[in-house]
């Protein structure tokens, strides 16, 4: 038999509903915030829903709640949450300048009042009397519940994400436009500069530069960086505290005023409209072809080859893997006259340094457990610097073969801060401190002679700027001559330091562990 839908009690429960929720808004708006979240509406609701199924309770809890946010509520109003600063000032005050305080008030705050006591006992009123019980109604509750814990577990992953799929979205949205053409327009090589036949940018992942033999680390942990011929630029920070958040800035000519990312002109599609053929040999993620803005530019590259085709720790290739690959492309026969751009992408020291270096000995394990993860660090730098000796061999064979010459150039998208975590002290981005922007910048050319250390500041915002100068290239949007190997310091006002100022200021200076 078909159970007849009562209409009258659908419609005086969606009223009694709508009083809830305005009572409830109220109340919080009262409260000083002036803008409640759906979250904080639901919870309150939830908790009279909850304490109607006591009449009892309801009168006499609800009623003393009620009254004290109805009583505040035209203050709250006006002049927010209540803080310690004005009520001692208010209690401080005579009758006469209490009397003014409260004028300040406008009339349309104390009708506040009324709505949320009118609302509390209307509430009860129309569910009594209809007998409406929220309290019974099971995929009520549970709705509300999912909303009141939506940001919290277990719920929270549904959160973020959507927030963030959403994010990705509008990043998405950004690079829509530069999927099919490059700005750049039209680029030329100079005529008056020494140039190179092959250039490999090296891009290190997770490498603070202190915790470097070549830039003073006491553990020589780069002994090829250490001692080749080369420029080692001491002052280059990234500006920003992530990969994609960084290179996003450093790979592309961005808006310095907004630090914002231009992908129309990012530097492979400025190689490119220079005549460089374009390599892209990876140990990160690519997950789809423009899903992420570092993706996004690889793509761009003539040849792009990842070893992770999901997310970057979707499996813990090594970076030694890259070198076959580097080998073959290198090999692969081209015109005298044909330039070439490889860029190799590191997985390097990325959290956790442990798992970086399962094919590598760490020559630097610590008695005390407590260090371990440091000396993996370490030991992670060492073979960067390794495979770094390997990619300069094998050019150096090639050019001894084909005569071909080459300019490497290596730096890191950000560092890494010690974070203590059961005794136990970690190298990851929780608990970051300013030295994460303090990254390597190390340029190494097959025509060195001797050793250059250059000390002097440098702003990750002006890096395509000078990998255009590295790579001889000119172009109507650069600047002239702008070189990340000269002893001239940025402007400090492009400094990434000052723009993240919120970073802990901690020393948080690398640890020396050949006593631990």
């Amino acid at each position: 038999m078909t159970k007849k839908i009562d209409i009258k009690k659908i419609i005086f429960s969606i009223l009694a509903l709508t009083i809830l929720i305005v009572f409830s808004k109220m109340m919080l708006r009262g409260s000083g915030i002036s803008h409640p979240s759906v979250r904080d509406i639901t919870l309150v609701c939830l908790f009279f829903i909850i304490l109607s199924s006591s009449q009892k309770a309801y009168w006499l809890i609800g009623s003393i709640i009620v009254t004290i946010y109805a009583l505040y509520t035209p203050i709250g109003l006006t002049f927010g949450t209540p803080t310690y600063q004005y009520l001692a000032s208010l209690i401080a005050t005579d009758a006469l300048e209490t009397a003014e305080f409260f004028t300040q008030i406008p009339l349309k705050n104390y009708l506040s009042i009324l709505v949320i006591i009118g609302g509390f006992i209307l509430f009860k009123k129309i569910t009594n009397s209809k007998k409406i019980q929220f309290y019974k109604n099971k995929s009520l509750i549970i709705c509300l519940i999912i909303i009141a814990l939506i940001d919290q577990v277990p719920f929270r992953i549904f959160n973020e994400g959507y927030q963030s799929i959403n994010s990705l979205q509008k990043e998405l949205e950004t690079l829509s436009p530069y999927t099919q053409k490059s700005s750049w327009g039209v680029s030329t090589l100079k005529n008056d500069e020494k140039h190179y036949d092959d250039y490999i940018l090296i891009v290190g992942e997770s490498v603070r530069r202190d915790y470097m033999g070549v830039y003073g680390y006491p553990i020589n942990n780069t002994p090829f960086l250490s001692h080749t011929n080369g420029t080692i630029v001491d002052g280059l920070t990234a500006p920003g505290t992530n990969t994609i958040s960084s290179l996003r800035l450093m790979l592309t000519l961005p808006n310095i005023t907004e630090w914002a990312p231009n992908y129309g002109l990012n530097f492979i599609d400025l190689a490119e409209s220079a005549g460089f053929k374009t390599y892209w040999l990876s140990n990160q993620g690519f997950i789809g072809e423009y899903d992420t803005p570092v993706s996004f530019i690889a793509a761009r590259s003539s040849l792009k080859k990842f070893m992770k085709i999901g997310a970057y720790n979707s499996s813990n290739s090594s970076d030694f893997e890259l070198l076959d690959i580097f080998k073959k492309e290198l090999n692969t026969t081209v015109s005298k006259n044909q330039k070439r751009l490889f860029v190799i992408h590191l997985y390097g020291s990325h959290p956790d340094a442990c798992a970086r270096i399962e094919d590598f000995e760490n020559k630097y394990l610590t008695k005390d457990d407590k260090y371990t993860n440091i000396s993996c660090y370490v030991a992670s730098i060492e073979k960067t610097d390794q495979l770094i000796s390997k990619i300069y061999d094998a050019l150096k064979s090639q050019e001894n073969k084909n005569n071909r010459t080459f300019s490497i150039l290596y730096f890191a998208d950000h560092g890494l801060s010690h974070n203590l975590v059961d005794n136990k002290l970690k190298m990851s981005l929780s608990n970051s401190s300013t030295k994460i922007l303090n990254i390597p910048l190390i340029k190494i050319s097959s025509d060195d002679k001797d050793r250059n250390y250059i000390k002097s500041k440098k702003s990750g915002l002006f890096f395509t700027e000078g990998l255009a100068n590295w790579l001889g290239i000119n172009n109507a949007e650069l600047k002239e001559n702008y070189s990340l190997f000269s002893s001239l310091k940025d402007d400090e006002k492009y400094d990434p330091i000052e723009q993240y100022k919120g970073l802990s200021q901690d020393h948080d200076d690398a640890i020396d562990i050949r006593e631990k």
